[in-house]
């Protein structure tokens, strides 16, 4: 009989474990998560919000800098515009001390949120 009541309490742990909402790792808020690769991270300015960003180039010699972003819904959960987009790495073409904004397009409603990757062209 005892036996019998730990199998159906260890079953009802397991039941309870997968009911829950999936843990979101994303901060609470709507601001993006930026990432920029420490090769650039000094020769840069970045402003972001949820409309565009901006990159601006604080050296004295052009730069070409690769971007790629992520969207993300409420819970963490990723958004693309297609089941199979593997969006690419964009570039960006700055000149000496230039300001480039980029305007962000959601690909689905729910996205609320994004990651921002910045590196050096390879």
């Amino acid at each position: 009989m005892m036996k019998s009541l730990s199998i159906v309490a260890i079953f009802s742990l397991f039941l309870t474990a997968c009911t829950g909402k999936p843990v979101s790792y994303l901060p609470k808020s709507a601001s993006p998560i930026v990432n920029i690769e420490a090769n650039i991270a000094d020769h840069i300015e970045l402003e972001t919000d949820d409309k565009r960003f901006a990159t601006t180039n604080l050296t004295e010699f052009p730069l070409n800098i690769a971007y790629k972003l992520f969207w993300y819904d409420k819970d963490g959960v990723t958004q693309s515009f297609s089941n199979t987009d593997s969006t690419p790495w964009q570039y960006l073409w700055l000149q000496p001390k230039q300001k480039q904004f980029v305007t962000l397009t959601k690909p689905t409603p729910e996205s609320i949120s994004y990651r921002l990757y910045l590196r050096g062209s390879r």
